[in-house]
């Protein structure tokens, strides 16, 4: 009987470590064959999410694609303009583009971790001093709104302003808020975090705050290009964006980002020009 519960166990024992093997051996990510290294990119003037240092970049965005890549897979940025990014991407000469908003001309070039890498919430910025009543959208009417030249913000409101409301386009953030700044518009519009990123380094004469609600609260998520061979990585990439997401990692890397940005170099002699979005 004795005999009989040895081999019962070690049978037992023998079992549980072909699962636990077989379980190890699924979690591990296989790397597609041909993806020997990720040349990424990103908008390299879009902090605290990411912004351009000599030889690459700096930013939130950098940490979490460090954390969400299989470990050992060699990471290479490529700084260019936002826009030759995605042209690049389109081309296959850039296999991986950081924290970019999801829409219907990306997906055609892009495959998407499901899964969301930052909030990107887009809100209305005013001066401290000349708030007004705003509950929604439609409090905006009536007044004078700034937004940087080839900005989109979803939800419906890019429709809106070009059909209801007033609103100027400038070339960069730094334009918008020195135009909020002296009174010459009432609001401007542009992502959360990127204006306090603006406005903490870049302190302007007046007090200017982000009015609550937001405009728009798509997220933001990481994209492979098509033509990449490591394309197929991004449903791993996208299980490790969850597990981190649940543990609050991308709120924490925004928060310590925005300070890190306020104490970097500036950008470019005098401000940085911020351009476009997400």
């Amino acid at each position: 009987m004795i005999r009989l519960m040895t081999y019962i166990a070690i049978a037992a024992s023998f079992i549980l470590g072909i699962g636990s093997g077989a379980a190890s051996a699924a979690a591990k990510p296989v790397i597609p064959e041909g993806c020997r290294e990720v040349v990424y990119s990103t908008n390299p003037q879009y902090p605290p999410y990411d912004w351009g240092i000599p030889g690459g970049f700096d930013g939130a965005s950098i940490e979490l694609l460090r954390m969400a890549m299989p470990p050992g897979l060699p990471l290479r940025p490529a700084v260019y303009p936002w826009k030759r990014v995605l042209y690049l991407a389109k081309q296959g000469e850039i296999d991986l583009v950081v924290s970019l908003r999801i829409t219907p001309e990306r997906s055609r070039y892009l495959v998407f971790a499901p899964h969301r890498a930052f909030p990107n919430p887009i809100v209305v910025f005013a001066r401290k001093d000349r708030k007004f009543p705003y509950a929604s959208r439609h409090d905006l009417k009536g007044l004078r709104g700034g937004i940087s030249a080839g900005d989109t913000f979803g939800g419906g409101f890019d429709e809106y302003w070009r059909a209801s409301l007033t609103v100027e386009e400038a070339p960069t953030m730094r334009e918008n808020f020195q135009k909020l700044d002296s009174g010459r518009i009432d609001y401007f519009v542009t992502s959360r975090y990127a204006g306090e990123a603006y406005l903490a380094k870049f302190p302007p004469a007046h007090v200017i705050v982000p009015l609550s609600p937001a405009i728009s609260s798509f997220d933001i998520h990481f994209g492979f290009s098509k033509r990449s061979a490591c394309a197929p990585l991004a449903e791993y990439v996208s299980r490790r964006l969850a597990e981190l997401d649940g543990a609050g990692t991308p709120e924490r890397l925004l928060q310590k980002y925005l300070q890190r940005y306020r104490g970097s170099a500036p950008d470019v002699p005098g401000h940085p020009a911020m351009p476009g979005g997400k």
